[in-house]
């Protein structure tokens, strides 16, 4: 069956929190707001497990500066502290992980159709801070940002 539509080439597939508890219309006000023509993510998991897509994996989202023409962008809402905003902490419920685990599985699903997916990474939007000790390991003080609040190259490393 001929594919009618061609995929980006991905090489990444980023995990981010939504640093809030808003749900998913006040975030997609927020992003409008900033002046962002486009959404955030391509999935956005509720604290319930339930995920909306936000965009189509064809489509270009405002993830991560500089990665987004070659990066699908899964995000679970919370990662911080619900009384201090400022304050990362994973949040994530059960029915959260098990959703994060299902998109994973369902993006790189949805790309074997179109690319071979053996050398797509699995990262949290604070694994691409520059390692500026060169030790080979983005350390916590060299992050960015906290982004998704738990380490989601070490979690997901074997999920191929």
């Amino acid at each position: 069956m001929a594919k009618e539509r061609s995929v980006r080439n991905i090489k990444r597939i980023f995990i981010h929190c939504s640093a809030g508890y808003g749900n998913v219309e006040s975030i997609k006000r927020y992003w409008k707001s900033i002046g962002w023509k486009s959404v955030g993510y391509h999935r956005i998991i509720d604290l319930k497990g339930n995920v909306s897509e936000l965009a189509s994996y064809f489509q270009v989202t405002n993830g991560v500066k500089s990665y987004n023409n070659t990066s699908i962008h899964i995000c679970y809402i919370g990662g911080v502290e619900y009384n201090n905003m400022n304050k990362a902490m994973d949040t994530r419920t059960q029915a959260q992980k098990d959703a994060l685990i299902c998109e994973i599985h369902n993006a790189l699903n949805f790309l074997k159709q179109y690319q071979d997916t053996s050398d797509i990474q699995i990262l949290g939007h604070r694994d691409i801070s520059p390692d500026q000790n060169l030790n080979g390991k983005i350390d916590s003080w060299e992050r960015i940002k906290e982004c998704p609040s738990f380490d989601a190259k070490l979690e997901y490393k074997n999920i191929k």
